[in-house]
């Protein structure tokens, strides 16, 4: 097997971006109070989106300040070869509406390569994870597919 560099502590570190970023989603989805604005490619925002953006680059400013990060709502910031990829609500659209198919994207590419990334669904997806050197998982079961015939229906969706 070649030499693959150990991305265990990036990938824990996807887990916990996305912990956080379920706490902010979840607490938002269905909100009343829920404010969605129209971006100029005439796509939904929502402060949903913007404020989970900004907790998971608060916490990349903090735990890998060297690392560039590219997001939805506010684009690229730094310079390197590793890169952190955040799309806070893939299917806002469905979020707004009350849909539980929508999920938080976050995955790190070091050069050309994607090495670690987490796919956390607020819907009945749950999450999945992995990385270059760690085969896919299901909340700690192997393979990265959801499993069946418990009514966890089909992975969320974009």
């Amino acid at each position: 097997m070649p030499d693959v560099p150990a991305y265990d502590d990036d990938l824990r570190l996807a887990h916990v971006l996305a912990d956080a970023a379920d706490s902010t989603t979840m607490s938002r989805f269905r909100a009343l109070d829920l404010r969605v604005e129209t971006k100029p490619d005439l796509t939904p925002v929502t402060d949903a989106d913007r404020s989970t953006e900004e907790a998971i680059r608060a916490t990349l400013k903090r735990a890998r300040p060297r690392d560039a990060v590219t997001g939805e709502e506010f684009g690229h910031s730094g310079h390197g070869p590793r890169c952190w990829l955040v799309d806070p609500i893939d299917g806002t659209k469905n979020f707004v509406r009350g849909v539980p198919v929508w999920a938080t994207l976050i995955a790190l590419m070091d050069g050309d390569d994607v090495v670690a990334g987490v796919v956390s669904g607020g819907g009945p997806g749950g999450r999945r994870g992995g990385g270059a050197a760690a085969p896919a998982h299901n909340r700690g079961r192997p393979g990265g597919g959801a499993p069946r015939g418990r009514g966890d229906g089909p992975p969320p969706r974009g």
